[in-house]
């Protein structure tokens, strides 16, 4: 909204503001890539962090695996997905990633 305020002036620049379906598709394809690398860098710890936190890192592995296939979802279902997808996977990503790093934490608290 705030980028909106000069673009009477410059119509070029007007950006998302005046045309909300171009802002919302392109926000999902920014989702889309956010939860591609989030997935492979929550993979990525998962398997090189097994040894020390065993039994939670399988958490922190199936949070990136559906990281992944929320990616996924969007991506196949574009355009269509771009009126949905931003808060309902979002939040979906938020619960995942939370319940991992709640089991994480657990594991740690616990003694060897």
């Amino acid at each position: 909204m705030v980028a909106d305020l000069g673009a009477h002036r410059h119509p070029r620049w007007a950006g998302a503001a005046r045309v909300p379906v171009v802002g919302a598709l392109s926000l999902t394809l920014v989702l889309i890539a956010f939860f591609i690398i989030e997935g492979v860098a929550s993979i990525m710890y998962a398997v090189d962090h097994r040894r020390q936190l065993t039994g939670s890192w399988v958490w922190m592995l199936l949070s990136g695996i559906i990281d992944i296939i929320l990616a996924g979802i969007i991506l196949l279902g574009l355009p269509e997905t771009a009126v949905w997808a931003l808060g309902l996977l979002v939040g979906i990503n938020m619960l995942f990633g939370g319940a991992a790093l709640i089991a994480m934490a657990f594991a740690a608290r616990q003694p060897a």
